[in-house]
């Protein structure tokens, strides 16, 4: 099964279907704590506990909701 990080799943669907949201807590992000994952539309990437797309060399990189750019 294919997961997207927030911001692919909204170009991709309308919808953030949340597939990569709560794999951390909001704590570990205010310590800068990430986590690894495979977005199918990124590539390997770093989400926040929101599943927000933080890494800033992903496939996407330069669009809205990738490596800290807003949506």
């Amino acid at each position: 099964m294919a997961d997207f990080c927030k911001a692919c799943s909204i170009t991709l669907f309308d919808k953030d279907f949340g597939e990569m949201a709560g794999l951390s807590t909001e704590q570990d992000t205010k310590d800068k704590l990430f986590v690894l994952v495979l977005c199918e539309g990124c590539g390997a990437i770093q989400v926040d506990h929101t599943g927000t797309c933080i890494s800033d060399d992903c496939g996407c990189k330069g669009k809205p909701g990738h490596g800290g750019i807003p949506l």
